[in-house]
């Protein structure tokens, strides 16, 4: 090494955050650039790639659609400064508004797969507001949604998991879970879950009973360990 050259050690750091409220709207692009202003602004030295176009060296997880609050949205990028994540964590969320904030960070120590290699499945909440309903079509619902609305559809094959819970705080409100699969796996034969499709089926199937679909969140993405799914690590 010559005398008064200085090596750049690069760090990576890998961080889970969420967009809630009016900023589920946001659209993914959007939501690289208000990023990559708050990296620029907290004042980290982000890295970038060689060549005649270089690019800020920054990743995310498959976009999540328009409209829907997500609680489990996940990026990476590679820094030219030596920080932990408690670190990252603390400067970035300071400049970032608080309906988007990391909730998690973590500065790796060697290469990681891509996301979309490690994400599984992704878990998403259907609030269904019951209160226009009656009792005899609740119970018409209740006794018929898995066979007839999910196990009897096109989306079956996409559907790693689903469950129907009451809420705590309102009796008008039941929570539909669907754990939809984030890729493809030969052994299992399965389909990919297509979000948007999924949630115009099941408003026109909930017309029958009247019920309508309030908030839809993403509330985790997960990866699968042999026959189990695992919450995704950062």
């Amino acid at each position: 090494m010559q005398p008064g050259i200085n090596i750049i050690q690069q760090v990576i750091i890998r961080f889970k955050f969420y967009k809630k409220e009016e900023f589920k709207y946001l659209s993914h692009l959007d939501i690289v650039r208000i990023l990559c202003r708050a990296l620029n602004r907290a004042g980290f030295n982000v890295a970038y790639s060689s060549g005649y176009n270089p690019k800020p060296k920054i990743r995310f997880s498959a976009p999540t659609p328009l409209g829907i609050e997500s609680f489990a949205e996940y990026g990476e990028v590679t820094l030219n400064d030596n920080i932990d994540g408690n670190e990252f964590k603390e400067r970035i969320n300071k400049e970032l508004n608080n309906k988007m904030q990391v909730v998690e960070a973590k500065k790796l120590s060697g290469k990681t797969d891509s996301f979309m290699n490690e994400i599984a499945v992704n878990l998403y909440t259907f609030a269904l507001d019951v209160a226009s309903s009656t009792k005899p079509l609740l119970e018409k619902f209740y006794g018929s949604i898995w066979e007839g609305l999910i196990e009897k559809s096109d989306f079956m094959g996409s559907i790693y998991r689903y469950e129907m819970l009451p809420s705590k705080e309102s009796s008008n409100i039941v929570f539909l879970k669907i754990y939809g699969y984030a890729k493809i796996f030969k052994e299992k034969n399965n389909d990919f879950f297509k979000f948007n499709n999924f949630y115009l089926f099941l408003k026109e199937c909930l017309k029958e009973y009247r019920i309508c679909i309030g908030n839809v969140k993403k509330e985790e993405s997960f990866a699968l360990d042999g026959n189990r799914i695992k919450v995704l690590q950062i």
